[in-house]
């Protein structure tokens, strides 16, 4: 016999996290699939522990709403500033354990882990059935366009000349001062002059402990930790309580919809009457050779994320959220960060539940 569901949201990052809270709060049967064991995605699992795109350039809320909630719940710091940005810095574990929080309280939401996305049928230019469920509307948070690629649905994709991946490990007991762009550079000058790729280093809320950024191959992050431990003071006794390291994703593929973002939008600071979502992240873009490129916003605005942005151009019931939104390769690196992933996702459970609405009120 087939279950049935009014919602199916695919993966459990930050942006599926919200968009499963925020459908299963309209009432309506929301099912949550994820091919791994718990949620949390890349906030609860890549080593990150820095939130980005929460705020405004002066260090203000730009979205309100369950975007606001999460941040709420999660912070045990105030936001601080890196660069010309605001970040709000948090606990992976807390992360996981605020989602799991906000998934207890919704008893229309089910969850289900270890469970691939599997046996997608569409019928009419609607997704009718997958993974056993009759579903009403599907919400792809997957950041890989998992849904969109078994229906069919057209897409963009990154690559490693924008969005190159990066290893993210904390690195406990360092003792050494590096609070200024300056004393960062007496380590990372010593460890490029050894043909390592570059790295940066951020802050974390546990003391004595750094949570490194590093641009090269998961294969070579031991040796990192080895160079710094043997030839920079302040690192002789530092270790990562990481079993092993792996390569994070920064974007991946991007599902074409109503409509598509750009990086002119971005950097105009564009306006749309169907607005879902704001954002002030500059266009960030690594290349394989971990160098980064900035793009601000002028001082003082941001852009909108419209609705048509998370619908799909083909496929009727299909919404996207996340990483999975439709933008080009400058747009998205920009909308990728988690707070607008929240955003996004919270925005295409409200999107998803009130095409729903509409249908039974014909």
């Amino acid at each position: 016999m087939t279950n049935c569901a009014d919602i199916v949201v695919v993966g459990s990052g930050a942006a599926g996290i919200a968009a499963a809270v925020c459908a299963a709060r309209t009432g309506h049967t929301t099912v949550l699939l994820d091919k791994n064991s718990s949620a949390g995605g890349t906030g609860g699992f890549s080593g990150l522990t820095t939130l980005c795109g929460l705020f405004d350039d002066e260090g203000k809320f730009l979205n309100a709403g369950f975007t606001r909630e999460f941040a709420e719940a999660i912070a045990e710091a105030a936001p601080m500033r890196m660069g010309k940005v605001w970040v709000l810095p948090y606990r992976p574990e807390k992360f996981r354990a605020a989602a799991e929080k906000f998934f207890a309280a919704e008893p229309k939401l089910q969850t289900r882990w270890n469970t691939p996305l599997e046996n997608v049928v569409w019928e009419n230019n609607r997704i009718v059935r997958l993974n056993g469920f009759a579903v009403g509307a599907v919400i792809d948070c997957s950041g890989t366009a998992e849904v969109a690629r078994a229906a069919g649905a057209d897409c963009l994709a990154t690559d490693e000349t924008t969005q190159a991946s990066a290893v993210i490990f904390p690195l406990q007991n360092v003792t050494r001062d590096l609070s200024s762009p300056a004393a960062a550079v007496q380590v990372l000058l010593p460890l490029a002059r050894a043909g390592f790729p570059p790295l940066n280093f951020q802050a974390s809320l546990e003391p004595g402990t750094l949570t490194v950024k590093f641009s090269g191959q998961a294969e070579q992050a031991g040796d990192v930790i080895q160079f710094l431990r043997a030839n920079i003071a302040g690192f002789e006794n530092c270790s990562t309580p990481l079993a092993q390291f792996t390569e994070a994703r920064r974007a991946g593929r991007m599902i074409i919809g109503q409509y598509l973002l750009t990086g002119d939008d971005v950097l105009a600071g564009k306006s749309f009457p169907d607005a879902v979502a704001r954002c002030a992240w500059p266009i960030e873009q690594w290349n394989a050779a971990g160098i980064a490129r900035y793009k601000y916003l002028p001082p003082g605005t941001h852009y909108e994320i419209p609705a048509r942005s998370l619908r799909a151009a083909k496929v009727e019931n299909l919404f996207m959220a996340g990483k999975t939104i439709s933008a080009d390769a400058d747009a998205i690196a920009s909308a990728r960060v988690m707070g607008i992933c929240l955003a996004t996702g919270a925005a295409a459970g409200n999107l998803a539940a009130s095409q729903l609405e509409s249908a039974h009120a014909k």
